[in-house]
């Protein structure tokens, strides 16, 4: 066998191990974690807290609590090109403030936080929007729409999503 056939062979087995070692560490994680989104990349800056104005100033026009706000994770915000790993949980576990993802007619899981649960449903904003998710068009998010409350972020790392996104078409 010629070298340069040898070295590409080498290359298409080294692409397919990697590609099998990250499936496997996805499914691996998605058991885990008992959630299909163990690790989401955040791909908007509706979570960002660039500006206080919108965040704090939002909840706070509405009487929420400032003492109860301050103790509510991600205080600081979560950044679009972070990833997030997220564990799966039951509905009536969910608790205003949480941050939590789920899936609804989308094709990326929206990560954004509970501003009120009523009636066994659950609305959520993004940090940085002014708006609502959940309206007249969109549904409250129901049981088999949730996907996981957000643990913890790691800064940076979905860059590499987004940038892969980009060079696919996909942002």
């Amino acid at each position: 066998m010629k070298k340069r056939t040898r070295d590409i062979l080498e290359i298409v087995a080294y692409v397919f191990l990697g590609y099998l070692i990250a499936v496997g560490a996805n499914k691996g994680l998605a058991f885990a974690m008992d959630t299909n989104y163990p690790v989401v990349a955040v791909v908007s800056s509706s979570m960002e807290h660039h500006e206080e104005v919108t965040y704090k100033t939002w909840f706070l026009d509405r009487k929420y609590d400032a003492e109860e706000m301050g103790k509510w994770p991600f205080e600081g915000g979560i950044n679009k090109g972070d990833i997030v790993f997220v564990k799966g949980l039951e509905k009536d576990e969910v608790k205003l403030g949480d941050v939590i993802v789920y899936k609804f007619q989308t094709t990326e899981p929206i990560i954004h936080r509970v501003i009120k649960e009523e009636d066994g449903t659950l609305q959520t904003k993004g940090d940085n929007n002014m708006d609502v998710d959940q309206d007249d068009s969109i549904p409250p998010i129901k049981s088999e729409d949730l996907q996981g409350r957000a643990l913890f972020r790691v800064p940076f790392l979905g860059y590499v999503k987004i940038a892969f996104m980009k060079i696919m078409g996909g942002l």
